[in-house]
């Protein structure tokens, strides 16, 4: 056999093995990008089982598994990589068969005859080891920018998100708390102040597309960091021309001038009294409204809160809404000054918000990150990336089936697909752990100290 067709051989079976590892994402993963971010960022290294490639598919397929540990991901690669390799193997045989066979027939020259070798490689040619040992090195030699590459590409749903509101694309933000696993290294930085006995916690920050449903954006920072410090890098990467809808805590001066230097738009609710000095009536219940600038907040720095604008002009539109206890009056702020979008139109799109689509919570139910089982910062976010990157993509998979079957988007698809009813595990303080967590100190369960 020949050196080219044993490379064709390879890559066919590379090919096939990347395929089956991509299992129903299809061809929604950018396997390009992988093997193309790996070239840059990585020193090049003799061919192994676990590539860079291999690696973060193998990630993927298992971050929707509900056994989430290293040795289930091991035996799903295991499973198809020996298949695939048999295949290989017995092609590899009929072709040299096929060969000694061709030469059989034709005069053999003078000289020592020829060997029929396999050109496949040794760690081709025997059973995969069922230690972990390897797909973890694997997993921790990765950079963390291929996995920021793979997220990123994600985000983008193409012609699925051209759905807009008067023109804008909608995201909904909001942060919520991780559970961490209680070792030295992520204690560092994730500890919780004041409870040193309890597990580190982790706010993580994320901007969801309303309609398509995607995490936009992430962010991530200790249980002590503000929730408007983490979304100050977010709202300076949003695109012009987009909406975004926040709970009373983005009530801020800061974050509305944030929004109108990158030409978008923010729609808050008004819970908190803030001084405001009318302009003109709209009509009973919707005013243009100047607000001044107040106190520097300890996330911005002198010369960014200098160079805002002393005044800002903003919409104010008082209403009602129905509760249990009757009628209570509410009040939305939103930088929408056009009057050609009627104040309804804007209570209704803020009211709807979290029935129109799911938020970062019932993520992290469906994706079972309530605990993030690493144990090292630099895992933790790996893990989180590639999490809500397999999220995305049933997303897309989702969307972009919508047309062609008799199932409404606003339905709770994702949650029917996804096995609920798994019972949910608490430890003596009330935290809830899984079956599958290497539990404090990576004690398995049953033994969590």
């Amino acid at each position: 056999m020949t050196p080219n067709e044993s490379l064709n051989l390879s890559i066919q079976f590379k090919e096939l093995l990347q395929h089956d590892l991509l299992h129903a994402f299809s061809d929604h993963l950018p396997v390009k990008i992988i093997d193309e971010q790996a070239d840059k960022v990585m020193k090049a290294s003799r061919q192994r089982v676990f590539t860079p490639c291999n690696t973060v598919l193998t990630m993927l397929v298992s971050a929707v598994q509900e056994d989430k540990s290293l040795q289930n991901a091991c035996n799903i690669f295991k499973e198809v990589f020996e298949r695939r390799n048999k295949e290989l193997v017995d092609a590899e045989a009929a072709c040299l068969l096929q060969k000694r066979h061709e030469e059989s027939l034709v005069k053999r020259k003078k000289g020592r005859p020829r060997k029929y070798k396999t050109q496949i490689r040794k760690s081709q040619q025997k059973p995969l080891s069922n230690s972990t040992a390897g797909y973890a090195i694997a997993r921790k030699k990765l950079d963390k920018s291929i996995f920021e590459s793979v997220f990123a590409h994600s985000t983008h749903f193409g012609d699925l998100e051209k759905e807009s509101w008067n023109g804008l694309k909608t995201f909904i933000t909001d942060g919520c708390y991780l559970q961490l696993q209680d070792t030295g290294e992520i204690k560092k930085d994730y500890a919780v102040k004041g409870m040193e006995e309890s597990y580190p916690q982790a706010l993580l920050q994320v901007l969801i597309r309303q309609g398509s449903g995607q995490t936009s954006q992430i962010a991530l920072g200790s249980r002590h960091t503000s929730e408007l410090r983490l979304v100050t890098d977010m709202i300076k990467k949003l695109e012009a021309d987009s909406l975004l809808l926040a709970d009373d805590l983005y009530n801020a001066y800061y974050h509305f001038c944030l929004i109108l230097l990158q030409r978008c738009h923010m729609t808050v609710p008004g819970k908190r009294d803030r001084k405001y000095k009318v302009i003109r009536d709209i009509s009973d219940n919707d005013q243009i409204v100047e607000i001044s600038k107040t106190a520097c907040p300890d996330y911005v720095t002198k010369e960014e809160w200098d160079s805002l604008p002393e005044s800002i002009l903003l919409r104010r539109i008082s209403y009602t809404y129905p509760t249990k206890n009757g009628v209570e009056p509410a009040i939305l702020y939103t930088t929408i000054l056009d009057e050609k979008i009627n104040a309804v139109d804007i209570v209704a799109k803020y009211a709807f918000r979290w029935d129109i689509e799911i938020t970062i919570r019932e993520i992290k139910t469906l994706m079972d990150i309530n605990v993030l089982r690493s144990k090292t910062p630099d895992m933790m976010e790996k893990e989180l990336l590639i999490a809500l990157t397999a999220y995305n993509t049933v997303r897309k998979i989702i969307a972009q089936s919508a047309d062609k079957v008799g199932f409404s988007p606003q339905k709770d698809i994702f949650q029917k697909c996804s096995p609920f009813g798994r019972t949910i595990l608490l430890d003596k303080k009330g935290r809830v752990y899984f079956k599958f967590s290497p539990g404090r100190y990576g004690y398995t369960n049953g033994t969590n100290k």
